[in-house]
């Protein structure tokens, strides 16, 4: 009999403790579901191109999604990066190419430069290529914080994606000086 009796409160304690242990899980997936924060898109080749605001070299905030609809290149740089100072050579020798497209060229200083001191991206842009900051085909401006971890979410000096008219990232690469082929196909005529 008292064996019987140890049995079935052994019995009733597992049942318990298995419950416990199973609410407890339960308690403590729910805890980390609730406690989990969304991450935040990041562009992706093939996808909708995030939203984030940047900020003109004239002070002016500005959304991304304003310019859907048109292709847009999104170009992060750092002003002390030689590639960079190259890459936007390049664009300024296909000034009069991409003028006829429909195509805007979104020249960003990274957000805090890549950790090193440079020029403002206005003096970095008035000494490579001058005539672009005039350009209305050009816009130069800073990072936010939200856009560059978006946009570039590995810290690198030199990369840019292109956004096609419906919004998704068609391209993705870097150093535009060497890729500028790759972007070209995206230049086109304005209809």
């Amino acid at each position: 009999m008292i064996h019987s009796r140890i049995l079935h409160t052994l019995g009733r304690a597992c049942h318990t403790a298995l419950i416990l242990l199973v609410n407890g899980c339960a308690f403590a997936i729910a805890a980390t579901a609730c406690d989990a924060q969304p991450t935040p898109a990041t562009a992706t080749l093939g996808q909708t191109a995030p939203d984030a605001a940047f900020t003109t070299v004239s002070g002016k905030a500005v959304e991304l999604k304003s310019y859907r609809g048109h292709p847009v290149i999104v170009w992060q740089v750092t002003t002390w990066c030689p590639s960079c100072a190259a890459g936007l050579r390049t664009f300024a020798h296909h000034q009069a190419q991409i003028d006829r497209s429909d195509m805007t060229v979104i020249v960003l200083r990274a957000y805090k430069n890549g950790g090193y001191p440079g020029p403002s991206m206005r003096d970095f842009a008035n000494s490579v290529a001058p005539n672009l900051l005039h350009d209305t085909h050009f816009v130069f401006g800073q990072d936010t914080q939200t856009l560059f971890e978006r946009y570039n979410p590995r810290k690198f000096v030199d990369v840019y994606q292109v956004i096609a008219p419906d919004g998704s990232i068609a391209l993705a690469s870097s150093s535009p000086s060497a890729t500028f082929d790759k972007i070209e196909e995206f230049v086109r005529p304005k209809p």
